[in-house]
């Protein structure tokens, strides 16, 4: 009984651990996100449709790009 309570702790804190650092913003999630703020309505719009699509799976800055948003 020991053992599995034991267990079950190491595993928790391991997944609070790998929460903590896989939530990290970093430098390129912070320009990506100022570039879309400083995008049109269309442009938006065309980031909000790529989301929703096919490429959900890409990055933020993947889907500014393909939308024409500036750097």
């Amino acid at each position: 009984m020991k053992k599995l309570l034991k267990w079950i702790i190491i595993v928790f804190v391991g997944l609070v651990i790998l929460g903590i650092y896989g939530s990290r913003e970093t430098s390129e999630d912070k320009l990506a996100k100022e570039r879309y703020n400083k995008a049109n309505q269309s442009q938006k719009a065309c980031v909000k449709t790529l989301g929703e699509g096919a490429y959900s799976y890409k990055s933020l800055s993947w889907k500014l790009d393909n939308c024409n948003v500036p750097k």
